[in-house]
């Protein structure tokens, strides 16, 4: 083997080498953003109902689906703001619901109100209702299709409002919508965590390749001709 060949292959070692460290930290880059997103994941579930069920602001208007009908909502602080709020219950105390039926039919069934504490799902609801209960209401027909509700929230929390639609011909509806009170913050902070562990992960990524790119230094060689090499007489253009 001449010199000049094994000064070549030597270079191409080095380059291999080279690109052994540069493997394990992309492996690392990659390891590191899947733990961020494990933890922004984990943040998310820590909120017990971030969904608001069959509640929801539409067409100007805060609605509560029921069935094939409509009802809708307004609550109200009435010691604390004249303000009204549909979803998220702003702070602890007296509090106000209202509910008009759009439909005439809702006006001869008969609507249950239960309010409840967030336990994890319907399921753990059912095991022992009344334990998690905290305001009750029982089936009645409200000819005028307005129903008031009050009850007084001492604590900050996560809780479930369910309404139950009876009829006379067997009709059953049930309208589920989880809400919080005085918990307003804590229910949005997950999603701006998650965005600032998305912008760090994206931002250390970035800098780990900017790492591992090779210099121009490292790309491999062609080897030099061979000095003893005679390559002949160069050839003539043809006239």
């Amino acid at each position: 083997m001449r010199d000049d060949d094994s000064e070549s292959l030597c270079r191409l070692n080095a380059t291999e080498r080279r690109s052994v460290p540069a493997r394990g930290k992309t492996a690392l880059s990659r390891a590191l953003f899947h733990g961020l997103l494990g933890l922004a994941l984990a943040a998310l579930a820590s909120v017990p109902a971030s969904a608001h069920g069959r509640l929801g602001a539409a067409e100007g208007r805060c609605r509560l689906y029921i069935g094939p009908d409509i009802m809708n909502f307004t609550g109200y602080l009435p010691d604390a703001s004249k303000s009204e709020f549909c979803e998220d219950i702003p702070a602890t105390g007296h509090m106000i619901m209202v509910l008009d039926a759009e439909q005439d039919e809702l006006r001869d069934m008969n609507v249950e109100l239960r309010i409840v504490k967030d336990v994890g799902g319907e399921n753990k609801e059912n095991e022992d209702i009344k334990a998690v209960t905290i305001a009750y209401r029982e089936p009645k027909k409200y000819p005028t299709g307005t129903i008031n509700f009050e009850h007084v929230f001492n604590d900050p929390g996560y809780f479930v409002g369910i309404v139950t639609v009876t009829g006379d011909h067997g009709e059953r509806w049930v309208s589920r919508f989880p809400f919080s009170v005085g918990m307003s913050f804590a229910r949005t902070l997950p999603i701006y965590v998650t965005l600032g562990l998305g912008v760090v992960a994206a931002f250390v990524i970035y800098l780990r390749h900017r790492r591992i790119e090779p210099p121009a230094s490292a790309k491999p060689t062609a080897p030099d001709p061979d000095p003893d090499h005679d390559p002949g007489p160069a050839p003539t253009p043809a006239e």
